[in-house]
């Protein structure tokens, strides 16, 4: 569905609005131009699910995609100005929280924080190896350059190399420049499919997990929106629409089925902006619960690599 652009100022008040040359509650959420995999299917989806679950005590709402994509930096200027969308959904960040109101419900249970890797295909004898942290130590990893897993993975003692160019990162894997390039568990087959990767496979025995949660965000004056989303999330959780409605999208069932995640050696690391056992230990919250040590296991302060 396309959706023409307008501006406009959701008050605070409202759960939900009015769009011109409409007769239904609407709610606009974004396309990313940086997003290469089935955004509306999801989180579109799981927007209008907790609309739906609340549309008894606010009424109907409909979500709309926009059809213009845009780079993620414009789209959170116009979160700010209340011009043209009305929420967004991101992982989290502390900046994020502080420029806007997040909804604190782990979309994707976590997912977004099961990094899969390109490798060059000759390499996958190499990775099998790998049993432990230590041994990705060997290993340079390839990344944005303003990307958070950056400091995440640097933190851990794994070097890593930038680019201020995505499409560059599978150039520089394919010459040598850095041996892998870890991605999202939801993203990566998506990428395969959009990207030149020959002589490049995806990883097949590794997953690095880390805390990384994706919430829906709204502008902080939207007080009554982010509660109805909120309460929406929270009720599919209670009833168990959510869990069946994470199990049986195809983009989650590709990430078990066809990455077999859960056959994968899994190599934890500590993400010290979300490292609060109150939150990790929600079970039902995240795929799984993370380990109770995860950041208490490693000593952070001293494993900086440039």
């Amino acid at each position: 569905m396309s959706l023409p652009f307008f501006m406009f100022s959701v008050p605070a008040t409202a759960a939900c609005q009015l769009s011109p040359g409409t007769t239904t509650d609407q709610l606009v959420l974004p396309l990313r131009a940086e997003v290469r995999h089935d955004h509306y299917n999801y989180f579109g989806q799981l927007l209008q699910l907790a609309l739906d679950k609340t549309a008894q005590d606010h009424g109907p709402c409909e979500v709309i995609l926009s059809q213009q994509a845009k780079p993620q930096a414009r789209l959170y200027q116009e979160l700010s100005r209340q011009e043209n969308i009305h929420i967004i959904d991101a992982t989290v960040m502390p900046e994020r929280n502080e420029r806007f109101r997040a909804i604190p419900f782990p979309l994707l249970k976590g997912l977004m924080g099961y990094r899969i890797a390109f490798i060059r295909a000759d390499d996958q004898p190499r990775f099998n190896q790998v049993e432990k942290l230590e041994d990705l130590r060997a290993f340079r990893a390839g990344q944005g350059d303003t990307w958070f897993d950056v400091q995440v993975l640097r933190m851990h003692g794994i070097p890593v190399t930038t680019t201020s160019k995505y499409e560059s990162l599978f150039r520089m894997l394919r010459a040598g420049r850095f041996d892998f390039f870890p991605r999202g568990a939801q993203e990566v087959m998506s990428e395969a499919e959009s990207f030149d990767i020959s002589g490049l496979t995806v990883e097949s025995s590794l997953a690095l997990a880390y805390p990384w949660p994706v919430y829906f965000y709204v502008n902080k004056e939207h007080t009554l929106l982010a509660e109805r989303v909120e309460e929406g999330l929270k009720r599919a959780r209670a009833d168990g629409s959510f869990d069946e409605f994470f199990r049986a999208h195809p983009l989650i069932i590709a990430v078990f089925e066809q990455l077999n995640l859960e056959q994968r050696t899994l190599l934890y690391l500590c993400n010290p902006q979300h490292s609060d056992p109150a939150l990790l230990q929600q079970s039902d919250a995240w795929i799984r619960p993370w380990p109770e040590d995860l950041c208490a296991r490693f000593s952070l302060d001293a494993a900086t690599v440039n």
